[in-house]
């Protein structure tokens, strides 16, 4: 429901803009998707770059501002395995989710943008909107040889009674998307482009890892065994509250990225009377 509410609020905001579009694009994109967090040794860790792709459509208000709506698919991952220090290596964690993004963005076009005008017809921009994006992460258990699911073991001890400061975290959310781009009119309807963005998440869970560990025979007495096995992985079953798995100061990113193609629809000119 809260998914279907924030979706329906971005529709309302960008519904009056797009009425007054002086041409529409209709298209794709391709490239890949990537995210930053406590299991990415850098910003971003290159082996964990997965081919992604969607639909956009974009209603150029001026030829300096343009709306974009977008649905983009891919996947992230992340794993101690690509970790450049001793102490990530031990840890030993790793994890994989699908990501749907949905969202609204505004582009400003620094050199202005106009299909088939012969004089704006290449300009880069930067854009800033709102999105609203689903992730699921699972890891592999080796022990029943497949992937689980994550969220619902609450692998930091949510849902537990010593713990019931920690919730269990909501698997669609808001992100606050920005980057930059350049497109270009090749031919009187059709565009292509380069663009690149981050989304700001407002959460530290896209891999799973936040906080700190919990005891062992405690989470496994609470949530499962398999819920202990998912949140220590090191081999130290020792590890309890005063040994930290992340970071909670700082939370997760992800990226969408590639090449956009669309076709230009022209509007006839309104007459007012």
């Amino acid at each position: 429901m809260t998914k279907k509410i924030i979706i329906a609020c971005i529709g309302v905001l960008i519904t009056p803009l797009f009425a007054f579009a002086q041409f529409w694009e209709l298209g794709i994109m391709v490239g890949g998707s990537a995210y930053n967090g406590e299991l990415t040794p850098g910003l971003i860790d290159m082996k964990q770059i997965h081919p992604a792709g969607g639909a956009l459509v974009r209603a150029n208000i001026t030829k300096y501002i343009t709306v974009k709506g977008n649905v983009y698919y891919g996947e992230i991952s992340g794993t101690d395995a690509d970790a450049t220090t001793a102490k990530n290596k031990a840890r030993n964690l790793s994890f994989r989710s699908t990501m749907l993004d949905i969202g609204a963005n505004c582009e400003i076009n620094l050199m202005g943008f106009v299909a088939n005008s012969r004089i704006y017809t290449t300009s880069p921009y930067f854009f800033i909107g709102l999105s609203v994006f689903s992730f699921d992460p699972q890891a592999f258990d080796s022990v029943s040889n497949q992937w689980v699911r994550l969220q619902p073991l609450g692998t930091e001890g949510q849902g537990t009674p010593r713990y019931n400061d920690r919730q269990k975290y909501a698997l669609t959310q808001i992100s606050i998307p920005f980057g930059l781009g350049l497109k270009h009119n090749f031919s009187e309807h059709w565009n292509i482009g380069l663009e690149f963005g981050v989304r700001k998440t407002f959460t530290d869970y896209l891999d799973d890892i936040s906080s700190t560990y919990v005891e062992y025979d405690y989470l496994s007495h609470f949530s499962g065994a398999l819920a202990a096995r998912m949140s220590n992985r090191t081999g130290n079953l020792s590890l309890g509250p005063a040994t930290y798995r992340g970071n909670p100061q700082t939370n997760d990113w992800y990226m969408f990225g590639g090449i956009t193609l669309t076709y230009t629809i022209i509007m006839p000119p309104c007459y007012r009377f």
